[in-house]
């Protein structure tokens, strides 16, 4: 059985989600390399993300701010979303992400696998 923990925001350890990446995440549970792996991703304001993918299903609930989420045929409701919003992306299926509010944005995000990005063609 865990042990009970409780840690305050401001002391988790954030870090770059990739090299020179400006998003920031910080491992809440699980392994990242082989999944499944709950972190708190962290996106500057006015962040766009570039059209991507992930190999692995995720669950995200938007804590703080607000997103606006893209696919590459634009065929989706172009609209915000405020905290508590919740998002199922499918491994494999390529969006991106925008930070549509003012300051930075927060969702907590579960990746049912491995937790990788994958630049879209």
């Amino acid at each position: 059985m865990a042990e009970k923990t409780v840690t305050a925001f401001d002391e988790l350890e954030f870090g770059p989600i990739a090299e020179g990446s400006p998003v920031q995440a910080a491992l809440l549970w699980g392994n990242p390399e082989v999944g499944p792996a709950a972190v708190l991703v962290r996106f500057p304001e006015g962040f766009e993300e570039p059209f991507h993918s992930h190999s692995s299903t995720y669950h995200a609930v938007l804590v703080k701010g607000e997103f606006l989420s893209r696919d590459p045929d634009n065929t989706g409701e172009a609209r915000s979303y405020g905290p508590g919003s919740y998002a199922i992306q499918p491994g494999g299926g390529v969006h991106a992400e925008v930070n549509a509010g003012k300051g930075e944005m927060v969702a907590l995000v579960y990746f049912d696998g491995p937790i990788d990005f994958n630049l879209a063609e």
